[in-house]
């Protein structure tokens, strides 16, 4: 059975969202995908408000970095610095907020030559760093997401490279679905001791639609016991729309995998 789900909302969509997580005992994942208000003076202050609400509620929150268009390991510094500050950024105002974790991609390109790898890791290494002193300082902890990552070994090797012993790893099976050339069993044999966040979504294998459990191809009825079984500490977010979320929690219901 899943211990603790959330909802996956935009801060703009917080007001109602906040209501149906408390009605449903949901809790949160803000999504800090719009840099030009996270990266400007209003996040600091939205932040507190909404911790406010969170606590008021007594919700469980965590939030999801930016990831539009950023790169860590570009050839390109400015890019590169950049990516830098919206990530720190992303855990301040995540922290702020009074989240217990904040999401990350590794934010690589696998289609990209294998002779770029090394150097990319080379510049890509030290904003990692930075970001997980921000979150050590900030009381925040880190997952990387798998998400374009073909192999579960390749996301390992990344993993080891950019972790600093507290990252954890959030786990969407939906991009093994459309990515990965392991199955989800490969990567919960490789990961599931550091999985303790879960994105949950379905798509129809072509593309990252985020549809609500059970509209897509995923055989999520088959592969969730599986990991479960593994990870069954993990905050898990239905990550798509909030309509399609209370879809899926009839879903869920169903599976007897939520109450």
């Amino acid at each position: 059975m899943i211990k603790q789900l959330l909802l996956s909302v935009a801060f703009d969509e917080l007001d109602n969202a906040i209501e149906v997580a408390a009605r449903e005992s949901l809790g949160i994942e803000i999504t800090l995908y719009n840099t030009d208000w996270l990266m400007g003076v209003d996040a600091s202050r939205d932040a507190e408000y909404a911790r406010k609400e969170f606590e008021d509620r007594d919700l469980t929150i965590t939030a999801h970095g930016p990831l539009y268009d950023l790169n860590p390991g570009s050839l390109d510094a400015t890019i590169r610095s950049y990516t830098r500050a919206c990530f720190i950024r992303g855990v301040e105002v995540g922290a702020a907020m009074g989240a217990e974790k904040v999401i990350y991609h590794t934010f690589y390109n696998p289609l990209l030559p294998k002779s770029v790898l090394p150097g990319w890791k080379r510049l890509a290494k030290p904003i990692w760093a930075d970001v997980h002193e921000a979150a050590e300082k900030a009381g925040i902890t880190v997952c990387l997401e798998n998400s374009y990552e073909t192999t579960a070994e390749f996301f390992s090797e990344l993993f080891e490279d950019f972790g600093d012993g507290t990252t954890q790893m959030c786990f969407d099976p939906a991009h093994v679905h459309l990515y990965s050339r392991d199955g989800q069993a490969a990567w919960v044999v490789t990961m599931g001791h550091l999985i303790s966040h879960v994105h949950l979504n379905d798509n129809d294998g072509g593309s990252d639609d985020h549809q609500a459990l059970g509209s897509g191809s995923i055989p999520y009825k088959n592969i969730l016991p599986e990991l479960w079984g593994a990870c069954s500490e993990s905050t898990v977010v239905l990550e798509m729309n909030v309509n399609r979320a209370l879809e899926s929690l009839g879903f869920l219901r169903g599976a007897n995998i939520w109450e």
